[in-house]
């Protein structure tokens, strides 16, 4: 091959990988989530309206990035996410995402089956610290707890995601608290066909059918994450409701647009504020 036509092959592939760049998420919600339209109602940010979130495995996708967890039930847990240099990311060098700096989820696999949403806190060597519920350090020796995070390098400005898994401290078996004062009175799918976008829809209630008012939480009026079979199909989707006029009702309901995965049970883990933080499961079956 002649010099020129080298030349003219790296010039097209440099061309081509611009482009290809430039289809990349370029904002905080779009490779999580679909149709990405900001929108701000009633002073609360929602992520967007009709966005469509979408289900991923960080570990297939390989991100440029390693997270690691150090589990703790008596003290402050740890969290590191390191570049490709094995160097940790710091406190600067992580923008703002729907309010925080670090989404992480916790999955207890085994036992409860908890979940809980957190932020870790940057501390000065590199480490993001946060502490435990006692629902996932009541478990048995050998369960394992998995993890999800995503945030954004303030360099790539870029959603990023990350997978780990840690096995459980143990210590003495104690009560878990239910849910008070909340409760699931209803959830509908538009379509269960892997491949399809699905609108999800929750109504909520409180005890003895009182009405329920819900707050803003991390910027928008509820959270909801789907979690696949942790051994056959790991991965997750982080969804924020659509506005559809129900969520300021008496017993308000909250819709989800998801692009449903493949086939299987998953967990579907809703997350909103009454006035407390409150968490609700159900089991969502996807068909064929």
């Amino acid at each position: 091959m002649s010099k020129r036509a080298q030349v003219g092959v790296i010039s097209t592939l440099a061309f081509l990988g611009y482009l290809a760049l430039s289809f990349l998420p370029d904002t905080q919600c779009a490779l999580l989530h679909g149709a990405h339209e900001p929108l701000l109602v009633r002073g609360v940010e929602f992520c967007g309206i009709n966005e469509e979130a979408n289900y991923y495995s960080p570990q297939k996708m390989r991100f440029p990035v390693k997270m690691e967890l150090t589990l703790n039930a008596d003290g402050p847990s740890f969290l590191w996410l390191k570049g490709e240099d094995n160097r940790p990311l710091l406190d600067h060098e992580i923008s703002l995402s729907h309010t925080q700096k670090i989404h992480l989820h916790l999955r207890q696999i085994q036992g409860e089956r908890a979940y809980v949403h957190l932020h870790p806190a940057p501390t000065e060597d590199g480490r993001w610290s946060f502490l435990l519920p006692s629902e996932f350090s009541t478990g048995k020796a050998g369960e394992t707890l998995q993890a999800f995070a995503d945030f954004i390098p303030r360099r790539s400005e870029r959603v990023m995601l990350a997978e780990c898994r840690a096995p459980l401290p143990v210590k003495a078996r104690e009560s878990i608290k239910a849910t008070e004062g909340l409760r699931l009175m209803s959830h509908t799918s538009s379509t269960f066909r892997t491949g399809q976008t699905a609108l999800i829809r929750v109504k909520l209630a409180g005890k003895d059918n009182q009405a329920v008012k819900l707050f803003p939480l991390m910027g928008s009026l509820g959270h909801a994450v789907l979690f696949g079979d942790a051994g056959s199909n790991p991965g997750y989707a982080h969804m924020h409701p659509s506005l559809e006029g129900g969520e300021y009702d008496g017993q308000p309901s909250l819709a989800f647009r998801l692009r449903l995965p493949a086939p299987g049970d998953y967990d579907f883990w809703l997350n909103v504020n009454d006035g407390a933080d409150q968490y609700l499961r159900f089991t969502l079956t996807v068909t064929q």
